[in-house]
């Protein structure tokens, strides 16, 4: 019988996107000076399928190494809850259980404090995945934008395209340091804007990309991630002036300036 929680599908047992999962932590990996990996394990993730190649997971942090042996069911964790954060998703394999979040390295903050201490064996409570982006076969032509902040999003979309697609992408980053392999089978043609170069505060330079943007138009999937006022700035560009279709326009903020996510 499925525990609680727990719907049956096609492979056993799953548990609802929504439920807590407690993950241990196995591995953390510094991608860039700014960018750090937290691998972990929950056996709650053990049958979960990939619902997006931008799918995300709200993440709620203990103040210490770990909510301890009651868990979810503990009062640090009731009000840890109101601080939760979005990230990510990667490389989610099913079998083992097994995934990662990318968090980037930027000061204070539960968050922020949280990837500075982070080590294996500490926990913490995951909920998800969710996600509505998807690939359509159909579809060949790609115009891809993110700051740092939806850099993994972005890895696992290109991860994911099929080899006969084009994609035209755009990556704001704070310098060279911070330039990352992005694996794809399909055509990318990858421009990277450095605040370090062209400078502006974090979200300008993707705020000001219209003039840049050699492929978009009708018929064109649009995947745009990056902070709330420059996605909303590109969106208006992107259908107005541009001519893209709603349809296949996905822009997501990852970040508001001088908000905290609550």
């Amino acid at each position: 019988m499925p525990r609680p929680g727990e719907s049956v599908g096609p492979r056993g047992p799953q548990r609802r996107s929504g439920a807590p999962r407690v993950c241990v932590v196995t591995e953390v990996v510094d991608l860039t000076p700014r960018l750090r990996r937290v691998r972990f394990h929950s056996e709650d993730l053990v049958d979960v399928e990939s619902v997006s190649p931008a799918q995300r997971v709200t993440i709620v942090l203990p103040e210490g190494a770990s909510f301890g042996p009651e868990g979810v069911a503990s009062a640090e964790y009731s009000a840890a809850r109101r601080k939760r954060r979005t990230y990510t998703l990667c490389d989610l394999d099913g079998e083992s259980g097994t995934a990662a979040i990318d968090l980037v390295r930027h000061g204070d903050g539960v968050a922020g404090r949280w990837v500075e201490r982070v080590s294996p064996g500490d926990d913490f409570v995951l909920s998800g995945p969710m996600g509505k982006f998807h690939l359509d076969p159909a579809h060949t032509r790609y115009l891809l934008v993110a700051d740092e902040t939806a850099l993994p999003a972005l890895r696992e979309i290109l991860a994911q395209l099929p080899a006969q697609a084009f994609a035209e992408v755009h990556v704001e980053v704070a310098d060279e340091a911070e330039r990352l392999d992005l694996p794809t089978s399909a055509t990318a043609e990858v421009t990277w804007w450095f605040r370090s170069v062209h400078g502006g505060a974090s979200g300008e330079l993707v705020q000001g990309l219209a003039p840049h943007l050699r492929t978009a138009g009708p018929g064109v999937v649009v995947w745009v991630g990056a902070e709330a006022d420059a996605v909303t700035t590109l969106r208006t560009h992107l259908l107005t002036s541009a001519g893209c279709d709603r349809r296949l326009l996905d822009a997501v903020a990852y970040w508001r300036r001088g908000r905290a996510e609550s």
